[in-house]
This record gives C-alpha cells, sequence and structure tokens, in this order.
C-alpha cells in the first residue's frame, strides 16, 4: 500500500481519538502516509502513531466538544456552524491535492461532504454506538430529543433551513437531523461489536461492526497498587468538586480504598480530602489501572464501559448525557454493570451481591470484546477501498 495517501479528520476528544489511533498507526506501518487533522492538544498522540499532524484551522476552543454535548440543542448549532467553517476552508486543499480515502469522525459531517464533493471514497469512523431513526425512536434518546426540539423549535427551524440553504448552495446532499452523529461514508466502521449495538438489524451492509481496538492499546503502563474501587467520571463531573466529594461520602466508598481521576481539581481535592485510602489522580493510565481494582464507576462513556468489560470488572454507570444513558442502558440490560441513579441507599454488600450475579454475563461478553479484533477488521475494510482506487495486488491487507 505504500504511495497511497489518506486524509484524516478526527474529532479533537480523548474518547474518539483513543478508539481509532491503533487503526492509523497500522495505516502508517504499511507504508501509507496519513495526514492527520486535529487540534495542538493532541499533537503527541497524533505523531505517536507516524502520521502527518496538522492543525485545524478553527479554535475549537469555541466549540467545547463537553459543553456542547451536554446540550443537544448547543450541540446541533455548535456542529453546524463548525462543519460549514470546515468545510469551506478545506474545500480548496481537497481540491487541489486530493488524497486515495477520506476518512473522518462521525462527528465530521464537514468529511462526508467533502468526500461528496469531490468524488472520493470515503470512511466514517465511528467510537460510539452507531444511531439511525430505529435506535432514535425505540431508546431514551427520543423523548430528550423530542422535548429540547419542542422547547427551541423556532431557532432549530431557523438552524435547519439555514443549513439546506447551505447545501443547496454547495451541491450537496439534504442534511437529515442524524446527520450530526453518524454521517455514514462508503463506509462506515463502528468500534463495537455487534452483540452490544441496539437494533443492530436495523443498519445497511456498509456499516461494519468491527469490535474494539483495546487489544493494541493495552501495554506496559504506570505501576498501581491495588484498589477496591476506581472513580472516573468524565471531566464534566471533574469539575464539579462539590458533587465529587458528596458522592465519595456515601455509604459504598467508606473504608475502600479508591482511586479517583479528578482532572484538574485532583491537587485540591487530594490537599482537602485526601487521607491514606483514598487518592486523587490528574489523570490515569485506565488500561493499567483496571487490572488492579474490583469496582470501577464511570459515567457511561463507551471506551470506559468496553475497557472495564475487557478486563472483567463489574462497572457502575453514572451518565451525565444522554448518549452515556443509553451505553450504561445496555450495560444493565445485557447485565454486566448498573445504571444507578441515587448512590445514597447503595452499599458495598449490595453491589458485591449484583457483582456476582452478573459475573456469567461479564464472562460472556468479555469473551466477545476480546474475540473481535478491531483494528485488524478495520484495517481490512480500509484496504479493500485503496485497491478500488488502483493499488495492483488485489490481494493485499493490512495485518
Amino acid at each position: 500500500m505504500r504511495g497511497k495517501r489518506v486524509v484524516f479528520f478526527s474529532t479533537p476528544a480523548y474518547g474518539h481519538l483513543q478508539a481509532v489511533y491503533p487503526v492509523l498507526a497500522r495505516l502508517v506501518r504499511a507504508g501509507v502516509r496519513v495526514d492527520w487533522y486535529c487540534t495542538e492538544a493532541y499533537r503527541e498522540l497524533v505523531t505517536a502513531t507516524g502520521a502527518h499532524f496538522h492543525s485545524y484551522c478553527v479554535d475549537f476552543s469555541r466549540y467545547p466538544l463537553d459543553r456542547l454535548t451536554a446540550d443537544f440543542f448547543s450541540l446541533y448549532r455548535g456542529l453546524l456552524a463548525l462543519n460549514r467553517r470546515c468545510y469551506l476552508h478545506y474545500r480548496r486543499e481537497i481540491r487541489e491535492n486530493p488524497p486515495d480515502l477520506l476518512l473522518y469522525d462521525s462527528m465530521c459531517s464537514f468529511g462526508k461532504n467533502l468526500a461528496k464533493q469531490f468524488g472520493l471514497p470515503s470512511v466514517c469512523l465511528c467510537t460510539t454506538l452507531a444511531y439511525n431513526l430505529p435506535v432514535l425512536l425505540g431508546t431514551n434518546l427520543l423523548l430528550p430529543s423530542l422535548k429540547l426540539i419542542g422547547q427551541h423549535l423556532p431557532q432549530f427551524l431557523k438552524l435547519y433551513r439555514r443549513e439546506q440553504h447551505f447545501r443547496r448552495r454547495e451541491g450537496l446532499p439534504r442534511c437529515h437531523l442524524l446527520d450530526l452523529f453518524v454521517n455514514a461514508g462508503d463506509k462506515t466502521l463502528v468500534f463495537t461489536p455487534r452483540a452490544l449495538q441496539p437494533f443492530v438489524r436495523s443498519f445497511p451492509r456498509s456499516f461494519v461492526f468491527v469490535g474494539t481496538t483495546i487489544r493494541d492499546r493495552c501495554g506496559k503502563g504506570a505501576a498501581y497498587e491495588p484498589c477496591d474501587i476506581y472513580l472516573s467520571l468524565g471531566s464534566i463531573f471533574a469539575a464539579r468538586a462539590g458533587e465529587l466529594e458528596r458522592l465519595l461520602e456515601t455509604p459504598l466508598f467508606r473504608g475502600k480504598k479508591v482511586i479517583v481521576s479528578a482532572g484538574e481539581a485532583a491537587a485540591d481535592l487530594q490537599k482537602r480530602l485526601g487521607r491514606e485510602r483514598l487518592t486523587f489522580l490528574r489523570r490515569t493510565e485506565q488500561l493499567s489501572l483496571l487490572g488492579k481494582t474490583r469496582l470501577f464507576v464511570n459515567h457511561g462513556g463507551l471506551n470506559s464501559v468496553y475497557e472495564s468489560l475487557y478486563f472483567g470488572i463489574f462497572q457502575l454507570c453514572v451518565p451525565q448525557q444522554e448518549e452515556q444513558k443509553l451505553t450504561a442502558l445496555v450495560a444493565e440490560r445485557k447485565k454486566f454493570g448498573l445504571y444507578v441513579r441515587d448512590f445514597s441507599g447503595l452499599t458495598a454488600e449490595k453491589v458485591e451481591k449484583q457483582r456476582r450475579a452478573c459475573r456469567p454475563q461479564i464472562r460472556k461478553y468479555q469473551r466477545i470484546l476480546r474475540a473481535a479484533d478491531g483494528t485488524t477488521q478495520a484495517c481490512r475494510e480500509i484496504s479493500k477501498l485503496l485497491i478500488s482506487t488502483g493499488y495492483p495486488d488485489r490481494k493485499a491487507v493490512y495485518l
């Protein structure tokens, strides 16, 4: 595959990048030039793969994803503006120097639009659960979405009309609501196993559920002492030090050895609350720590849920966003975790009883996760499209 060139438009958010970087690294090792667009905060991660780093033209600090994803209307408005700006900026660049293949994160609709505009083969990398109309109508996402649309109906209609006008002017396909989340390409690679995707049979064959890349992200990391509970509730919750303190005062955590991923608040919390059995860290190497804990309390982020399951760890999910609530509901319905709405009556004894009851399902889905090689599957699908652009060895695949 030497001599091929791929452009990747990524979403600059830790979870999105963690799930896909082994795929990009393997493409580079196979001789493909990868031009990876991201923000300066992730330059080191990008260059470590061997890809060529390109800083986005847009100041993403104006579109903080942690804040936007907490409110669907803010997300809708922010992504429409962001994607229009990126499309207009990169249109000339892609026209004058077209890649053999265009890769883009599922939230980057401008990537799909650029591929459509210039007739380029494209692959959407979906690091969340996949969304379509059955998923929207048949899960917890429907009512909150309708409520928010009702609350902001005039603004929604105004934004929608503006986007449709923009797309007509540029000769692009019409905008659909789900384009904000899954912008299907010629292939859409979903980094989740089929067994854990809601309404999986409702997706077309162009959606390939490749599984996770956890296998390729495991390795030697930081050394941690064993602990009873690992608590990581994401950057949104970490900023709410008061809520974190109240949570740690509930019965479940009393007398337990707890490691807390607390972001920027870690130093202050350690000074005020730190004691022999309670440690606050600014950041953890999660894949190293999960092998040293008995219980993982997370925010329902897909990476965290799958990483916990990969190591066979029982988990409590405390979601703050509708997307995370859906993942937490999947964990609860598949019986490998628990969706926690209230910690006040939750004791260590109750959690241990739940953990023992869930053990068979944890083992079942752990085997499914470990059997899938998401990196190899994704690279095979990408290589098929690269072969279609004129590579002479039609048997070549990335392994």
